[in-house]
């Protein structure tokens, strides 16, 4: 099986994909899964580092889920880190 993951501007606004992310990943590191990003309309480095849009998601995160912001940092970081397409270069 294959997930592919759609990141976007405001992925990261979103508590349920950031805890679909999560899951994604444990199947990749438990399972073997394959995991294919695809970067719409934002840049990997962004993703990657949280930076812009994403910076200002995780300060809203912040203060309602303290307990999962690493979590979900450490998830962005590795998985903007897997090959994967940039709708830029398409």
């Amino acid at each position: 099986m294959t997930y592919v993951i759609i990141l976007s501007e405001h992925y990261a606004s979103s508590t349920w994909c950031l805890d679909e992310l999560t899951k994604i990943l444990e199947c990749k590191q438990t399972y073997g899964r394959d995991v294919i990003p695809v970067f719409y309309k934002v840049d990997p480095s962004n993703v990657r580092k949280q930076k812009k849009s994403y910076a200002k998601a995780f300060i809203k995160h912040q203060r309602q889920n303290r307990d999962k912001v690493e979590t979900w940092k450490a998830a962005l970081t590795q998985v903007a880190e897997l090959s994967g397409w940039d709708s830029k270069e398409i």
